[in-house]
């Protein structure tokens, strides 16, 4: 009774499966279909209202659905490369970066479009429009400096001692000084490397790097929670855990530095980049890091 229980289950979950990716290829079939509908109004020569209405009574899309189709594929109709992407995987693996690739650089996005998961592709493309955006700023301003404004919220009683701290001179010099002596604080607690390690990070390692971004995110600009620690010297080749090469990073930037995509990885990561292409040269950095992908996907 109980093996004719699991083989039931088993064939219904097989089932569900089956017809669910029957329903995504289906989906993005009806999908490139869309602007050519939509251009020739044949919505309106069945009696609908609109496409909205077309394509939710006869395939399920919703609003918000038909919308980002029309859209991206208004912006892909032409870079083949990226249609082709679109064909394979759905609108949400183009949709990122329908918005910046161009007819010249339609296979190198649609090559990343491949290769990266939707999220990790959208964290790749906010961080190209930025490093374009602050090298058009260098070239236009190469030795203006950059100055942030922030604002923050205090108790009375802590504002009025900083304000005293700062005297006659400026909020910039006060922060680095007081920052200086966190980090001071902070590096006299560093732990000693631990050398032919288990995967497993010590806690007091661990608690070290954590520290000093706040359970965050240390790539730059991003303030989004940590979910690995990352070694930016391979685990895999050194066995060791060291507190100066253990990265904090969002499963986004961790994607990126295992795709080889993070500029002077090996440096402090104020000095982290994105860049075009990864180094292939390196063929034990590269076996290390496939292992990790295929640790990620399931395979090993």
């Amino acid at each position: 009774m109980e093996n004719s229980t699991k083989i039931l289950e088993k064939s219904l979950h097989e089932k569900f499966v089956f017809y669910g990716k029957n329903v995504r290829e289906w989906t993005r079939k009806c999908t490139l279909l869309l602007p050519e509908i939509d251009k020739r109004e044949i919505w309106k020569k069945h009696g609908f209202a609109n496409i909205y209405e077309y394509a939710r009574i006869l395939a399920g899309m919703s609003t918000n659905a038909v919308s980002a189709a029309l859209w991206t594929m208004r912006k892909v109709e032409n870079k083949p490369e990226l249609k082709s992407v679109i064909e394979e995987k759905g609108i949400s693996a183009v949709r990122p970066i329908a918005n910046l690739a161009t007819p010249e650089t339609d296979k190198f996005w649609a090559e990343k479009a491949r290769e990266m998961s939707g999220h990790t592709l959208e964290t790749y493309a906010k961080e190209f429009r930025k490093s374009n955006f602050q090298a058009c700023r260098a070239a236009e301003t190469p030795t203006a400096p950059q100055i942030q404004s922030i604002t923050i919220e205090l108790d009375p009683e802590i504002a009025n001692q900083l304000e005293k701290l700062k005297g006659q001179g400026n909020w910039n010099e006060l922060m680095q000084k007081l920052l200086q002596a966190y980090q001071a604080q902070v590096e006299a607690k560093k732990p000693i490397p631990q050398e032919n390690a288990k995967r497993y990070v010590p806690a007091k390692i661990k608690n070290y790097v954590l520290v000093k971004t706040n359970n965050t995110c240390a790539f730059p600009g991003c303030t989004k929670k940590y979910k690995y620690l990352h070694h930016t010297w391979r685990f895999a080749l050194t066995k060791m855990h060291d507190p100066d090469s253990l990265i904090p990073l969002c499963k986004p930037h961790e994607r990126l530095a295992h795709a080889g995509l993070i500029e002077n990885e090996n440096q402090s990561p104020e000095n982290w980049k994105i860049k075009l292409e990864a180094d292939k040269t390196n063929e034990k950095w590269l076996k290390a890091d496939k292992w990790v992908a295929e640790y990620y996907t399931g395979k090993r």
